[in-house]
């Protein structure tokens, strides 16, 4: 179930990957420039083994891409962002903040009128400040291939490896679809928050050329690497859980987009382990909501 919704992501409009099925405007110049960020609030929520704890997630991110045409583009991208975790209420803190740090490169290639080729290889690092990169470096790769099957529908098989620090390489499958339902209600490949969910699906509906509005989810596991000072020195926390999500998207052409987010999470859990393994802490957490704003421009 879990390699299911983790399929069924985020939308965001301004991930890693940009939108695999749709270039963003038609007139770049040679290795354009793109700026993108973002803030998320995760409203304080009850812990099961007492306490309670909030999130506020940010990032930023930077880089350039080159479009020769509709459906041939290569992109670079590196960014910074932060988990900032607040526990109250007498919990035993486990962590505090999480920095991130990760480049990507994405491409998509037409084969012909009907093949198109994507691919999106990534390496970040999650951990508490003072770690070191090496110890909380990861790798990802999401990919795969699509076939326009008609002017309204365009459907491919992918494949997303995620790696996972002291712990199994992930292996899901990826949708990679851009259905034209009606003129106005559309399915749709799209990208994964900070390039860390993966692609995913979202159901969008367009107001007008200017606003657009959507719904999605995913399935969430982070995995960092912890400091010497906290309850598993040197190990390994996690934070999973299910976030759906609705967006409300403005255009600002000819090459900028700004989103209101507003999801619900359920389904969540804490754990950290020590380097060896062991568990130390692990409790769910109540169902919470969070609201945010991310923006990008394209110059």
């Amino acid at each position: 179930m879990r390699y299911i919704l983790a399929v069924f992501s985020i939308a965001w409009c301004i991930s890693g990957v940009a939108d695999t099925n749709k270039a963003f405007r038609m007139d770049f110049p040679a290795w354009a420039p793109m700026v993108r960020g973002g803030l998320v609030y995760h409203f304080e929520t009850d812990v099961d083994k007492g306490g309670a704890f909030s999130v506020n997630r940010y990032f930023v991110e930077g880089g350039v891409s080159r479009i020769w045409r509709f459906d041939r583009m290569l992109s670079f991208s590196a960014g910074f962002g932060q988990d900032d975790y607040r526990f109250s209420g007498g919990i035993s803190e486990p962590w505090n903040n999480i920095d991130n740090y990760r480049a990507g490169i994405f491409a998509r290639w037409a084969l012909d009128n009907e093949w198109v080729l994507f691919a999106g290889p990534s390496i970040r690092t999650y951990g508490e400040p003072g770690v070191n990169l090496e110890d909380a470096l990861t790798a990802a790769f999401f990919g795969g291939a699509s076939y326009k099957i008609s002017d309204q529908l365009t459907l491919g098989p992918g494949l997303g490896v995620v790696g996972q620090l002291e712990d199994d390489t992930r292996f899901f499958p990826i949708i990679l679809i851009n259905w034209n339902i009606t003129q106005k209600l559309s399915l749709e490949t799209g990208g994964g928050f900070a390039a860390t969910g993966g692609p995913g699906l979202s159901l969008n509906y367009a107001f007008s050329k200017r606003w657009k509005a959507g719904l999605a989810g995913r399935y969430e596991k982070k995995r960092f690497r912890l400091d010497d000072s906290g309850i598993a020195p040197g190990g390994v926390g996690e934070d999973e859980n299910f976030p759906l999500y609705g967006i409300v998207s403005c255009y600002i052409y000819p090459g900028g987009m700004i989103n209101a987010i507003f999801g619900y999470n359920f389904g969540g859990k804490l754990e950290a382990d020590k380097v060896d393994g062991q568990n130390v802490y692990s409790s769910g957490y109540n169902d919470s909501v969070s609201a945010g704003v991310t923006a990008s421009f394209r110059f």
